[in-house]
């Protein structure tokens, strides 16, 4: 089957090799914040590869509303790699052929520890079932182009033998085909708190691999980053709530920074500009949230976060902190107008309903994470232990 591009794709294994001796750069899959416009920012920023949120094939594959919605990019957007949760390789692979013309490779969320995800089969529900994990990248491989990526993100699986059962699975997939790994170093029972990453774990499987292997969890900053690469020796560090709070955390530039530096947030404004309506105002103010409340003052913040559009946010910027949208990008951004009229879905009686099924959650809504972290801000808590969850999935 001929599936068109909508531009040339980029070959995502020599991605890796160019960054040798150094490592791939790389912005995690974040539900609600790793869009278009915040995969923008972090591109101006040193990220050399981003992936899309999280995207649930059952939805992107039988409603056309869940594909406008959850997907967008631009000529700008690349390389790019498209994530999906998927309980079996027949949605992953019709996922894949819907994306095909608009991104760089496919990624299979094995790594999301959430409970919601894990009882529908989702996440790390599938390695509780290596064998399928294997079968759905084997039957993309059959389907698609052999120079697009495909690959997985998992976490250390648990359980007796944990290291060597994931040592296990990796080299499975690597004789699957996948282009490369992402690995958190946790099991899923530890979720995120951060004194569990298992560094050394991480550093076998990387040595037991001949793919390129992605390092992902405890990356805060710069340093952050070049330590869990020199630890792991792996091919590329992934950061996710790291990047939240600095969008620069990838620019060697700013190499002390644990904070966002001004010129970035400079850099959102303008973004937003250009962006109009493309951008929800929730989505905007999230990351300012995110990027500079740890900069106001209480009350400062308290009326920052009761802000309700773009214009109060503009007025507030430049009356406190003298900051407001420039001439750094055209009057407007660049969308590809992404279009699935070259692939049917096939359909399936347990689907037949899910062209009109409303998504669980609403991206004007708020979210368990941005929720908490708002809370820790106003109340001086601190939040290091702050549950990621959110990002990776429904709440």
């Amino acid at each position: 089957m001929h599936l068109p591009q909508q531009r040339p794709h980029h070959d995502i294994a020599e991605l890796f090799a160019e960054a040798q001796p150094d490592f791939l750069r790389v912005s995690a899959p974040m539900v609600r914040y790793s869009k278009l416009e915040f995969r923008r920012l972090v591109r101006l920023n040193g990220v050399q590869l981003a992936f899309t949120p999280m995207m649930i094939s059952d939805s992107i594959n039988n409603s056309e509303k869940a594909r406008q919605n959850e997907f967008s990019t631009g000529a700008d957007d690349q390389p790019l790699i498209a994530q999906f949760a998927a309980k079996d390789a027949s949605e992953f692979v019709t996922s894949a052929q819907l994306i095909y013309p608009y991104v760089d490779g496919i990624d299979l969320n094995c790594g999301c520890p959430q409970g919601w995800a894990m009882a529908k089969g989702y996440g790390c529900g599938l390695l509780r079932q290596p064998e399928l994990v294997r079968d759905v990248v084997q039957q993309v491989r059959r389907t698609l182009p052999s120079d697009f990526s495909v690959s997985v993100k998992m976490r250390l699986l648990g359980g007796e033998d944990s290291l060597k059962r994931t040592i296990e699975l990796g080299r499975q997939l690597e004789h699957a085909g996948v282009t490369f790994l992402t690995l958190h170093g946790r099991t899923p029972v530890q979720k995120h708190s951060k004194d569990t990453l298992n560094i050394p774990a991480m550093a076998e499987v990387r040595q037991s691999l001949q793919i390129p292997l992605i390092v992902n969890g405890n990356v805060e900053s710069w340093e952050d980053a070049c330590q869990l690469h020199a630890q792991t020796g792996a091919a590329g560090v992934m950061a996710a709530r790291g990047l939240l709070a600095n969008p620069a955390l990838f620019n060697s530039a700013y190499p002390l920074a644990r904070t966002t530096p001004v010129a970035c947030v400079q850099q959102w404004l303008d973004i937003a500009e250009a962006a109009g309506d493309n951008l929800l105002f929730q989505c905007f103010h999230h990351h300012l949230t995110f990027m500079w409340s740890g900069e106001m003052r209480r009350e400062l913040r308290v009326r920052f976060n009761s802000l309700s559009s773009k214009d109060q946010v503009t007025d507030f910027l430049k009356e406190h902190y003298n900051l407001r949208p420039g001439e750094a990008f055209p009057a407007a951004a660049n969308y590809t107008d992404c279009t699935y009229t070259h692939f049917t879905p096939p359909k399936h009686a347990r689907h037949i309903a899910a062209e009109t099924d409303e998504l669980a959650w609403s991206a004007k809504s708020d979210g368990k994470f941005f929720t908490e972290f708002r809370a820790h801000q106003l109340t001086g808590t601190g939040g290091e232990d702050l549950e990621l969850g959110g990002l990776f999935g429904e709440e």
